[in-house]
C-alpha cells in the first residue's frame, strides 16, 4: 500500500490517503506523536499482528528519511483508522498519549470529510464526522477514567521522598519514569510541555566517523532547580563550548513529579468531560 500526497489542509504529517482510497497513518507518525522511539512501537505492531490483522492487512513498508550521513530507509508499518486506534489502546494513558489520540482522531475525521462524496450535504456530512467522534471520544473517555481510578487505588502510602534513602540521591529519569509506569521519552517530553525542563540542541563533529552529528542537553527552568540535579560531564564533547551534563531528578523532584502528573491526569480527564458536555 502506497502512500499519496495530500492537501496540506488536511494534516498529511498525520493521516494520508493510500493509492486505494484508504485512510491511513504509520508507525513512526505514532511514535513520534507519542515521543516513543520507533522500534518500540513497530515492535509492539508485530508482537500482536494478529490482533492488527482483524482490521486488514498491515502493510510494511520502507520509508526515505534523510540523515547527516544521507538519505536511508526505515520500515514502518502503514495502518488503517481501526489499526491506528487498535494501537493507542496498546499504550500506556499518559497526557501526551491521549492528546495525540484526540489529535489523530481529528486528522482522520477532517481527512474524510474532505474526501468525502459529494453526494451528501454538507450538514450530513458535519453530522456524520460528529457521531463518529463523539463516539471515539466517548471510548477515550471511558479509558481516562480507568485509568484514574487505577492511579487512585495503586498509589502507594508513602511519598517518594520517603522511598530514597538521603536528599543527595540522583534519581535518572528512566527510574521516575518506571515507577510511573510511563516511558522515559514520554516523561521527559511531558516535562518540556509543562514548562518544567528544556532541551537545547547543537551539533559536534564525531571523532570517530568525521561527520556531524547531534547533541542533545536538558535542562531545568529556574522555578523548578530543587527538583532537579546537573551532574557534569568532563570526560563528554563539550556542548556548544561548556562543559556538558546530566539533568537527574532529586528526591523531593520525584515526589512533586508523581503529584503534578496525578493532577495533569485530572485535569485531562475533567477536559473530556467538558468537551463531551459540550458536543452534546
Amino acid at each position: 500500500m502506497t502512500l499519496t500526497a495530500t492537501p496540506k489542509s488536511i494534516q498529511p504529517e498525520l493521516v494520508n490517503a493510500a493509492e486505494d482510497g484508504a485512510l491511513v497513518t504509520d508507525s513512526h507518525i505514532i511514535a513520534t506523536g507519542i515521543g516513543n522511539e520507533h522500534k518500540h512501537v513497530i515492535r509492539l505492531i508485530r508482537d500482536n499482528l494478529t490482533d492488527f490483522e482483524d482490521f486488514g492487512r498491515v502493510s510494511f513498508e520502507n520509508a526515505p528519511f534523510e540523515t547527516a550521513g544521507g538519505t536511508q530507509n526505515r520500515t514502518v508499518a502503514v495502518l488503517n483508522r481501526e489499526q491506528a486506534m487498535l494501537l493507542m489502546t496498546y499504550m500506556r494513558n499518559t497526557e501526551i498519549v491521549r492528546n495525540f489520540k484526540k489529535n489523530l482522531i481529528r486528522a482522520f475525521v477532517e481527512m474524510e470529510k474532505q474526501l468525502s462524496t459529494p453526494a451528501l450535504s454538507g450538514k450530513q456530512l458535519m453530522a456524520a464526522a460528529l457521531l463518529e467522534a463523539q463516539s471515539m471520544m466517548q471510548e477515550l473517555e471511558t479509558t481516562v477514567q480507568a485509568q484514574a481510578t487505577q492511579l487512585e487505588v495503586a498509589a502507594p502510602k508513602v511519598t517518594y521522598h520517603d522511598t530514597y534513602v538521603a536528599e543527595s540521591d540522583q534519581l535518572s529519569f528512566r527510574t521516575v519514569a518506571s515507577t510511573l509506569e510511563m516511558g522515559e521519552k514520554a516523561l521527559r517530553s511531558l516535562l518540556i510541555e509543562k514548562g518544567w525542563i528544556y532541551k537545547e540542541t547543537s551539533s559536534r563533529r564525531s571523532q570517530k566517523t568525521g561527520e556531524i552529528v547531534p547533541q542533545y542537553r536538558y535542562s531545568e527552568y529556574a522555578d523548578k532547580k530543587p527538583y532537579f540535579i546537573r551532574r557534569q560531564n568532563h570526560d563528554a564533547p563539550r556542548f556548544r563550548g561548556e562543559v556538558d551534563h546530566t539533568l537527574k531528578i532529586t528526591p523531593a523532584g520525584a515526589a512533586a513529579i508523581k503529584r503534578a502528573v496525578s493532577k495533569w491526569l485530572r485535569a485531562a480527564q475533567a477536559e473530556l468531560e467538558v468537551g463531551d458536555k459540550n458536543a452534546a
